[in-house]
């Protein structure tokens, strides 16, 4: 769930509210970047293929903020009930 706190044309700021086991599909394309600081919860974040599995993933937390910067396709699930703010910035 997103609630817009700020918006212009090439960023956002939203709060990000995700009750445990919801999840979410963030597509970043060249020069796109997303941040994600938590101030409760845990994020697990993966990033798919086409064709093949998850080839790492990434967990965010309110100790470890997470900044992703490579285009893809990624899967974000809340391992823990997660409360915090998410910020993009799309190239376009």
């Amino acid at each position: 769930m997103e609630f817009s706190l700020a918006y212009t044309r090439r960023m956002q700021l939203s709060a990000l509210v995700m009750p445990r086991g919801e999840y979410a599909v963030e597509e970043l394309q060249p020069g796109d970047s997303l941040a994600l600081f938590l101030v409760r919860g845990c994020l697990q974040i993966t990033r798919r293929r086409t064709g093949e599995p998850a080839t790492y993933s990434l967990h965010a937390t309110p100790s470890s903020p997470l900044i992703i910067l490579n285009p893809g396709t990624y899967t974000i699930v809340a391992e823990r009930s997660a409360l915090g703010l998410r910020g993009s910035r799309r190239a376009r």
